[in-house]
């Protein structure tokens, strides 16, 4: 009995890492299409040309820490700390399968990640936009003002059609995001009407008036098709809708007949929405559901990046309460 453990042990060693990946990556088959893509994508381009042959046995950690090492040469920190969670997540799946009994990943030293800090429109540049664009009657543009009126990701921009905006009750409905698929033809995806990334995300956001005035002109002068309740916001002339690229490369075109600066990025309009929202007084956590965060620190680590303009306002208040605290004091003075 105990020389059959010691083969039976023995053989479940040799287990490549190739078949691992194929056995983690089928049980994520309940992932959003996107999710999985990129799981995909992270073991066939960095792990599988490094572990795919190996026996999952004899991996070591001096052998996670060194395929760190080297990928951190020419990747980001970013890139770096998911392909690592990638890689922990298929051993733990070994370990659950009594094939290894510790993980190699645990004592991997990762480079340290720098806190990007997303880039909100100025104030100038945001009425540029607005003055620009407010009247438009094209599709392209009134995706951007989607964006920065709502705080709507791209992803949700393409996928919101006219049955989620109730005009009647001057609410705007969340429900659905734009993903790529893989057709199963080489590298070729497909665009597929998806739920949103998180249940957060899923979210009902009131419409201003001016904005749901832009909105009504706008629908009125589409066509019979465009005005179908299924048919997109953002929509071609048979109701269906533009690509997400398609949408960021006429951002970048607005921004340079604007004379605005090209460092913007489509996302930037979503935190200029969250960072206005909060130099408005509108409190975090309101922000947060309109955002559709699941939790308010996102919101305040990622999107607010207050305007230069309005710290120096924010500070004019302390300065106003010294010189009232001072003046009562010197009231006080006189009076005794």
């Amino acid at each position: 009995m105990k020389r059959l453990k010691e083969f039976i042990n023995f053989f479940v060693g040799t287990v490549p890492m190739d078949i691992l990946f194929d056995k983690w990556l089928e049980s994520k088959n309940h992932l959003k299409a996107q999710t999985k893509r990129t799981y995909v994508q992270l073991i066939n381009r960095y792990l599988r040309p490094v572990f795919g042959e190996k026996s999952v046995k004899t991996i070591s950690e001096e052998d996670i820490q060194r395929f760190v090492s080297d990928i951190q040469k020419d990747l980001s920190a970013k890139t770096v700390h998911e392909v690592y969670r990638c890689l922990r997540a298929v051993f733990e799946l070994a370990i659950e399968n009594k094939i290894i009994e510790r993980n190699p990943c645990e004592k991997t030293v990762l480079p340290q990640k720098e806190k990007v800090k997303a880039k909100a429109l100025s104030i100038k540049d945001q009425e540029k936009i607005e003055n620009a664009l407010g009247q438009s009657s094209k599709a392209l543009d009134i995706a951007i003002l989607l964006a920065l009126n709502l705080g709507l990701r791209l992803s949700e921009v393409i996928a919101l059609r006219w049955q989620d905006i109730r005009f009647n009750e001057n609410i705007v409905i969340i429900r659905h995001s734009m993903e790529r698929v893989p057709t199963g033809d080489g590298n070729k995806t497909v665009a597929h009407l998806g739920t949103p990334k998180t249940q957060s995300s899923q979210r009902r956001i009131p419409l201003e008036f001016e904005f749901s005035k832009c909105l009504k002109e706008y629908f009125q002068k589409q066509t019979s098709v465009q005005k179908k309740p299924d048919a997109f916001v953002v929509g071609k002339k048979d109701g269906n809708s533009y690509n997400g690229r398609t949408v960021e490369r006429h951002f970048k075109k607005r921004l340079k007949e604007l004379m605005i600066s090209e460092t913007y990025t489509f996302h930037s309009l979503r935190h200029s929405f969250a960072t206005r929202a909060m130099e408005s007084g509108v409190v975090i956590k309101v922000i947060s559901a309109l955002l559709g965060h699941s939790q308010t620190a996102t919101t305040t680590d990622i999107y607010l990046h207050l305007s230069e303009s309005f710290i120096r306002q924010e500070m004019m208040k302390m300065k106003d309460f010294k010189r009232k605290r001072h003046s009562g004091s010197t009231r006080v003075r006189h009076a005794a």
